[in-house]
């Protein structure tokens, strides 16, 4: 049988899950996650940097720390709020948004890098996720959409952004 999944309700139920516990304070251990990301996207002075489904924000905050100019998306408000609480903590500015990883209110091409550390991976709609990190990304600009790269990633994500 090849039923088809609702993935409005599939969304609300995950929504409903996500603000239901402090996932925030679990968010905060994986901090060193963050900081490799912002590392191998290779973030720069003044790069427009869009973090999506961003959580609690640790790769937002170690985007701006590295200097870029980064707007924190999440479709939970408590996360959004607990990554706006550290960033004004350290003084980083950051603009944070509510906004469905699926569906970006951003324009095409609008960012110079993209990222995304966990929270692409829980989208219900896989390739309409994908295919939204790649639009609002300009070309030749940066995106990842986890955090495991190695090495060889980061060499060919600064080579790309250099073209």
């Amino acid at each position: 049988m090849n039923a088809r999944i609702d993935l409005i309700a599939l969304k609300n139920r995950q929504l409903a899950a996500w603000s239901s516990g402090d996932y925030a304070l679990i968010g905060t251990t994986l901090q060193l996650v963050g900081e490799r990301l912002a590392e191998v996207c290779d973030v720069r002075w003044d790069e427009r940097v869009l973090d999506v489904a961003a959580g609690n924000g640790n790769a937002t905050l170690a985007a701006a720390r590295r200097g870029g100019q980064v707007t924190s998306t999440d479709y939970v408000p408590a996360l959004l709020e607990r990554g706006a609480e550290r960033a004004r903590a350290e003084r980083l500015k950051v603009h944070f948004q509510s906004a469905d990883a699926e569906a970006l209110p951003f324009d095409a091409a609008a960012f110079d890098v993209v990222l995304s550390t966990f929270g692409v991976m829980f989208a219900p709609d896989h390739v309409q996720a994908a295919a939204e990190l790649a639009r609002v990304c300009r070309p030749g600009g940066s995106r990842t959409d986890r955090a495991g790269a190695r090495e060889p990633r980061r060499q060919r994500a600064r080579r790309d952004r250099r073209r």
